[in-house]
């Protein structure tokens, strides 16, 4: 459960792991390997799933399957709990 949730903060947290982390590794490969901008969201995520994966093989907790699942839930967030609350508020106001 704990790699779930590391992985769930790791996903969250790719997009402002993009500034920091993949743009100097972009600029990087840059000289070998030609990297696009739109490229950028998946080698953030990619960065932010490596460390998930590392922490939680520090912490021997979580399976894999759960480290991918809390990422990419984490990444969709911010448009879940938008989605829920727009729900939410439909059968609110429908009442």
């Amino acid at each position: 459960m704990l790699g779930f949730i590391i992985a769930l903060a790791a996903g969250a947290a790719t997009p402002k792991i993009e500034d920091f982390a993949a743009r100097p590794l972009a600029r990087a490969l840059g000289q070998k390997i030609e990297v696009f901008d739109d490229e950028l969201p998946v080698i953030s995520f990619m960065i932010a799933m490596l460390g998930a994966a590392i922490l939680s093989a520090i912490f021997s907790n979580g399976s894999a399957v759960g480290v991918i699942l809390g990422g990419i839930l984490g990444v969709f967030a911010v448009r879940l709990v938008r989605f829920a609350q727009q729900l939410i508020e439909g059968s609110a106001s429908s009442d």
